[in-house]
């Protein structure tokens, strides 16, 4: 049945403390988007059409003249036309992965039923967790690999494993899951073409040995213009090129979800089960799985190597991501329950979501010169507390969960036009695990992040990063056996994040679905 306009609910009415609540909700992480996004961009775009003195910037000093568009012009002239090529050209594998060998894996585990499905979360949590770029980078390089072969193999089960669990959501929708498909995919794509851009990791330890132009990134031009050169304008402006196509990307991404009325629910429907879905998933996941492997295992077969030379890195790698965590989590829940929860302004709510999903694929690396010359002003350098990642909202998350409670939102809202009772409890609980999710993966990610402990990690306080990185400064690039690598993701905290990721996958994640259009289109109105 074709739902008309005129057939549809009428809203349902929002009492002022509904309205009061889910506005107030949102201004801890308005606060925080405008400190430490707005603020930073502002300031890096500022900057890029400034002469900056290291010296001064090291200092907390301003811009020491303005030289017009003169850094922009330099930056080009220096390869970064070339290094943003490089970086689509990096990009291509993991779109493959994206567009064509994630759908078919999701597809072929959904037509197993629920027994295929946890056989393929199962095992593609394990490159989920397994994923260290800086380990996967210096693995790769010291076994004589290339740049780009290593950055293809070593992302291909990450990125797989990720999209795949997009498509899953899409095809437990209970009808067409094409249109959820599609949906998902282009979200997808528009986040590795993202994250990419921002690469820094494989980077670092390829061009650190043998500097070649041709094959630098956008973020590494960065850093070594502001870290090693200290020509703090010249490396805002490449900040300022990568971050207009990342704002661009994160309001497209804001946008399509908006209009499409993208969101999640937990259900509990079943679909049809074929046995000989089986021959498909198997082939396709032994082919991830054998790709996968051959991708992480230069990493993985070193993951216990270590040495007593750097001691004491285990406090300084996970504790500061961890605070971090916690505070943008955090935030970023409260202010997506209070966005897509409450729904303080009706259909139009998500509209709330437009500043934050503008920065949605913004990370560490753009802004870190603004956050180092803060760290600088307010005396942080050379303490534990520089080492804690700035204190932002964890925009995906606050898209994700807003994602959630607007799935659980509209079917309490349908179930109350339909004079059946449903309860604030039935949209809150089911984003809680969602919400330690939340927690776990950005205490991950930020712990295993590139940028931020690179530019901070002294000797002072040494993180794992440092202990891998001096060492192969100071015993050769190629020594391979004596570096650290146990300092980057030690063994039981890889088994830890399994363990807790297989038990979410199955109890939780599997119960997630993707849906899209008006809610009235999954509950037909009575007539």
């Amino acid at each position: 049945m074709t739902v008309q306009p005129t057939m549809l609910r009428p809203a349902t009415p929002r009492p002022a403390w509904q309205v009061v609540v889910g506005l107030v909700l949102v201004l801890p992480a308005l606060v925080l988007l405008i400190t430490s996004y707005v603020e930073p961009v502002f300031w890096t775009f500022k900057s890029s059409f400034n002469k900056f003195s290291g010296v001064r910037a090291l200092s907390g000093g301003g811009a020491d003249e303005s030289v017009g568009f003169d850094n922009y012009r330099h930056a080009f002239e220096k390869g970064l036309g070339g290094a943003i090529g490089y970086t689509l050209l990096l990009a291509l594998l993991p779109l493959l992965a994206v567009v064509v060998v994630a759908p078919a894996v999701a597809w072929a585990a959904e037509t197993t039923g629920r027994s295929g499905r946890w056989v393929a979360r199962g095992l593609l949590t394990f490159p989920l967790v397994a994923f260290a770029p800086f380990g996967l980078a210096v693995a790769h390089f010291t076994d004589g690999h290339s740049q780009l072969s290593a950055f293809w193999l070593g992302t291909f089960g990450f990125v797989t494993a990720t999209a795949t669990l997009i498509y899953l959501a899409a095809f437990r929708s209970g009808r067409s899951p094409w249109p959820g498909v599609i949906l998902g995919g282009m979200l997808a794509v528009l986040a590795v073409v993202g994250i990419v851009l921002q690469e820094f990791a494989f980077a670092l330890v390829f061009q650190n040995v043998a500097p070649d132009e041709r094959s630098a990134t956008p973020m590494l031009q960065m850093t070594q213009n502001g870290f090693v050169s200290f020509n703090f304008g010249l490396a805002s402006a490449v900040s300022s090129v990568v971050l207009v196509p990342l704002l661009l990307l994160g309001a497209a991404a804001t946008v399509l979800i908006i209009v499409t009325n993208l969101r999640f629910q937990v259900t509990s429907v079943v679909r049809e089960t074929r046995t000989w879905g089986w021959g498909p998933l198997a082939g396709l996941l032994l082919i991830v799985l054998l790709v996968t492997v051959i991708g992480i295992w230069p990493w993985l077969s070193r993951i216990t190597d270590d040495t007593d030379r750097i001691p004491g890195t285990f406090v300084n790698t996970w504790i500061p991501p961890l605070l971090a965590a916690l505070i943008g989590v955090t935030v970023a829940g409260l202010a997506a329950f209070g966005i897509s929860g409450l729904r303080p302004l009706g259909r139009y709510s998500e509209l709330l979501l437009l500043p934050f999903g503008l920065f949605l694929f913004v990370g560490n690396a753009p802004l870190v010169l603004r956050e180092y010359a803060a760290g600088a002003t307010a005396g942080r350098l050379n303490t534990f507390l520089a080492l804690v990642p700035p204190s932002r909202v964890t925009i995906p998350a606050l898209i994700l969960l807003a994602m959630l409670f607007r799935g659980q939102a509209l079917r309490r809202e349908v179930l109350h036009q339909e004079g059946r009772p449903a309860s604030w409890w039935s949209v809150i609980w089911p984003g809680l695990p969602l919400l330690g999710l939340a927690y776990l993966a950005t205490w991950f990610v930020q712990a295993q992040d590139t940028v931020w402990p690179y530019v901070n990690g002294t000797n002072t306080n040494p993180t794992g990063l440092y202990a891998v990185f001096n060492t192969m400064q100071q015993y050769g690039y190629r020594g391979s056996g004596d570096l650290p690598y146990a300092r980057l993701l030690p063994l039981p905290m890889l088994l830890l994040f399994l363990v807790l990721g297989v038990v979410a996958q199955l109890l939780y994640a599997d119960r997630v679905a993707l849906h899209y259009g008006l809610p009235e289109r999954d509950h037909p109105p009575r007539t």
